[in-house]
């Protein structure tokens, strides 16, 4: 076993530097709980695609950085009380994985359920992103489907 030398550790913490793509998914998810519109608008490219694949009423993909704000905003409306909880991220040289729970109440039910995101970068922009539930049982029971 080496011993421990002073030094050791500030060369450790450096080597553990954040990536630039998880950077940008930890700034668009503060974005998102301050409520910050104008924050994440300019973290999503003009062109963005959202691809909400779990059965709610949202379902679908959603087209251009207008229509992807509206989509997240309509969720947010309609709910009594949402909160989401970052778990893991994971970030690659194109792509940034985020595992995250939400606890939301909405029409007298409630819902606790684990969600993955998948976000594209590109040129320093969200430029494409898949979100699915890990529960979708649970999540179709919330809607009432």
């Amino acid at each position: 076993m080496r011993p421990w030398r002073p030094g050791s550790r500030r060369r450790a913490e450096a080597s553990l530097s954040e990536h630039p793509h998880a950077t940008i998914a930890r700034a668009a998810w503060q974005a998102v709980s301050r409520g910050d519109v104008e924050g994440l608008e300019r973290m999503f490219a003009e062109d963005v695609v959202w691809h909400a694949t779990a059965r709610t009423p949202w379902r679908g993909t959603h087209r251009g950085r207008r229509a992807v704000l509206d989509f997240l905003a309509r969720i947010g409306e309609s709910m009594e009380v949402f909160d989401a909880r970052l778990d893991d991220l994971l970030a690659s040289e194109s792509r940034v994985s985020m595992l995250f729970h939400i606890s939301a109440r909405s029409k007298g039910r409630a819902l606790e359920a684990d969600y993955q995101l998948l976000a594209r970068i590109d040129a320093g922009s969200v430029a494409e992103i898949w979100t699915t539930t890990l529960d979708p049982d649970a999540l179709e029971a919330f809607f009432g489907a």
